[in-house]
């Protein structure tokens, strides 16, 4: 019997170790790579086409097999009106180097301002917004703020509380771009071009530090609450106050069934 059990012993090792490989030979041919969406040529385009909206679409493409010069299909705005400089048959990618950019991005930039790029999730307005679309910048911020103790001659004591607030009530973005693709292509983080003056332009990239930001949109040409101060805080203290002249709501054992403890006459005065 002794001599059977080196033998066994090989034979459960063995067993394993192809159970062990046929996972991992599993595992890989399940795990999707990184996809990512780039700008291709809809219609075969000639040297010297002007490029239309209708001229181009989008080409998913796996990360590892991505030209350099790719466009990435968030920023296909970019290569409209543009001329090309070579030919390229139709579901081929349409790269940098293929378009006779005519015009920068500098030049969308408003007289005076500069342009600073915005990180923001996937979700939300950040998902929707597009080039020429006016937004707020709204953040919200953990302040520091001092308030007098009962003992009068120690020193104010430091809180830390939470605020709401708009930092700039009308931006305009210049252009939207993904940070970074999931599994399937899905993009995790939206990089947003926006144009302000140079003072607001350090604040919005010192406050993507301190604060979680968030967008909201606004109506093309909308021209009312431009100040930040019309649009107030929201603190700990905006949700006291809603609190202000409310009665507690009892819920009872059954909705809409009147039980024994509840006062009758006071439901048919109330009616």
């Amino acid at each position: 019997m002794k001599n059977f059990v080196p033998l066994i012993m090989a034979v459960l090792l063995g067993l394993a170790a192809v159970l062990a490989v046929g996972r991992l030979l599993k595992e890989r041919r399940e795990a999707k790579e990184k996809v990512t969406t780039v700008v291709a040529a809809a219609v075969d385009i000639k040297a010297g086409d002007v490029l239309s909206d209708s001229m181009v679409m989008q080409k998913p493409v796996p990360m590892s097999a991505r030209p350099e010069q790719a466009i990435s299909w968030s920023r296909w705005t970019m290569v409209v009106g543009q001329r090309a400089q070579r030919s390229v048959v139709k579901g081929d990618y349409l790269l940098l180097n293929d378009v006779a950019f005519s015009r920068s991005m500098g030049d969308s930039v408003g007289e005076g301002e500069w342009a600073v790029t915005l990180r923001m999730g996937s979700g939300g307005i950040g998902k929707i917004v597009q080039p020429g679309d006016e937004v707020a910048v709204i953040g919200t911020f953990r302040i520091k703020t001092k308030v007098k103790t009962a003992d009068l001659s120690a020193a104010p004591e430091e809180v830390a509380k939470e605020a709401t607030l708009v930092l700039f009530p009308r931006v305009r973005v210049l252009s939207v771009g993904s940070a970074g693709t999931g599994k399937v292509g899905e993009s995790t983080s939206q990089e947003i071009m926006v144009s302000l003056p140079p003072r607001q332009a350090q604040i919005l990239i010192a406050a993507q530090r301190q604060a979680n930001l968030t967008l909201a949109l606004r109506r093309p040409g909308d021209d009312s609450v431009l100040s930040r101060i019309d649009t107030g805080m929201v603190d700990e203290d905006t949700f006291d106050k809603l609190l202000q002249g409310l009665e507690s709501v009892e819920m009872p054992p059954v909705p809409g069934v009147l039980t024994t403890t509840q006062p009758v006459k006071s439901v048919e005065k109330a009616k």
